[in-house]
Parts: C-alpha cells; sequence; structure tokens
C-alpha cells in the first residue's frame, strides 16, 4: 500500500487534538514528502505503533477513577440502605454476619491506601511496629494528615499499622 498525503492526513488528524492538528499535519507532510516510500513505511508503522500503545495505556488508565468513583458511590448508596434497614436486637445468620465483617474490612483497606499508601507512597518496613507507624504518621507533611491532631494521627497510624499486620 502506498502511503499518500491523504492517507497520512488522515491517520495523523486520528491522534491528534483539534488545536494542534494542521500546524503539526502540514509539518509533518512537508518532512514525510522528503523520504523514499520504504522510509515513510516504516516511519509510519513507528508511529501508528506508538500511538495504538499510547491510546491503550491512556484509556486503561483514563476510566480507572470513574470506575472506581462509581463503584464506591453505588457501594455508599447500598451501604446507607443497609445501614437503616439493621435495626437493634436483630439476628443475622453467621454468612450474613460474616459479609458486613468483610464488606467494612475492605472498605477500611481502602481507606487506608487512599488515606496514606498511595498519597504518601511509601511503606514501612514489614518488621516495623506500631510504633514506627506512629512516628512515621506524627512526622509525615503529607497533605491527608493537614490539620489533625496527634490523637487523630495515632488512630490513623495504628489502623495501618494493623491493616499490614493482616496482609502478611
Amino acid at each position: 500500500m502506498r502511503l499518500t498525503q491523504d492517507i497520512i492526513r488522515k491517520m495523523i488528524k486520528e491522534a491528534l487534538n483539534a488545536q494542534e492538528r494542521e500546524d503539526k499535519i502540514n509539518s509533518i507532510i512537508r518532512l514525510l514528502s522528503n523520504l523514499d516510500d520504504g522510509d515513510t513505511n516504516y516511519i509510519m508503522t513507528n508511529v501508528r505503533n506508538q500511538l495504538d500503545k499510547q491510546e491503550d495505556m491512556q484509556e486503561a488508565h483514563d476510566h480507572e477513577g470513574d470506575m472506581a468513583k462509581r463503584q464506591m458511590y453505588k457501594t455508599a448508596r447500598d451501604a446507607k440502605q443497609v445501614f437503616h434497614m439493621i435495626h437493634p436486637g436483630d439476628n443475622y445468620p453467621a454468612w450474613l454476619q460474616s459479609k458486613m465483617t468483610k464488606v467494612a474490612d475492605y472498605i477500611g483497606v481502602i481507606k487506608n491506601y487512599l488515606e496514606y499508601d498511595h498519597v504518601v507512597g511509601e511503606k514501612l518496613d514489614k518488621d516495623a511496629t506500631a510504633g514506627d507507624y506512629v512516628k512515621d504518621f506524627q512526622k509525615s507533611d503529607a497533605p491527608q494528615f493537614k490539620g489533625k491532631s496527634k490523637k487523630k494521627k495515632q488512630k490513623m497510624a495504628v489502623a495501618a499499622y494493623l491493616d499490614a499486620q493482616d496482609d502478611k
């Protein structure tokens, strides 16, 4: 297949946003017009491959936050409804109690990750003690600790420590 200016123009238009499109297309066409067909095919194949990889990475990356937000919204909505269905003194089968415990645990793990591990980007050694966690949280200037009292940071540190112990 011979790469014509129209084919090249179409491929580039699909890859670039509207603002930059015309200037870049004309610049690339001027450069490509000086090359022979073999060089042009080689370049366009590599460009196409790179654009495909970038598009795949961007699609995977772009939708993760949206998906997580939707899932957490639905979880919070359902949890609120379940909360209002539960009355003091109600008895539930063991399997249901187990599911409730797992939900609470999973949400706690997600919260701790987003609150500390993900934002700070560090983890203490597996052998770290609860005291190490407290010291680390107390000295941290990460945004999630801003305005938190020493007592609150201590509680967060202990929760993170216990979560780390569960992961062992």
